[in-house]
């Protein structure tokens, strides 16, 4: 996962980079990992003023990366899974189970209407997928700005 690193700005990676690529290589390979580097390179673009790039003064405790920017669920931190409460987990999969059963009515009023074309038969993968990544601002993108959610929400 270390070639998520390139994603982030120059000077992010001069200042972090050594802190999160050990990170990286001491956790095991998981999604929730890869949405949180994806996450973290999109605010380290987005908000590059909020994070000093100044390495702290010798004997002064400094902005740690891990702790402030990137919210890995993984290394134990306050991180994304850390803030879901259940009432999050409920709305995520009250969106996720309502978007489904619409999208699925809908596409199958249309391949009722209109038969088995090609573009109304592709319509049907989207029918988990769309929901998904819309329930996803409950749980693995809580905590991150509106302009990350969007931006990972339509990619």
């Amino acid at each position: 996962m270390t070639w998520l690193l390139a994603l982030y700005p120059p000077r992010w990676r001069r200042r972090y980079g050594d802190e999160l690529r050990a990170l990286v290589d001491s956790q095991p390979f998981s999604l929730q990992a890869v949405i949180d580097l994806i996450a973290g390179a999109i605010d380290a673009w987005l908000e590059p003023q909020k994070f000093p790039m100044q390495p702290a003064p010798a004997g002064e405790e400094g902005v740690t990366m891990i702790g402030t920017m990137m919210k890995l669920g993984c290394a134990g931190t306050a991180g994304s899974n850390a803030q879901a409460t259940r009432q999050d987990v409920r709305k995520s999969l009250a969106v996720t189970l309502g978007g489904t059963l619409l999208l699925t009515a809908l596409w199958m009023a249309l391949h009722i209407r209109l038969g088995g074309r090609t573009y109304v038969d592709a319509f049907s993968a989207m029918a988990f997928l769309v929901p998904y990544l819309f329930s996803m601002r409950y749980t693995s993108l809580k905590g991150r700005s509106l302009a990350t959610q969007g931006i990972l929400s339509a990619a």
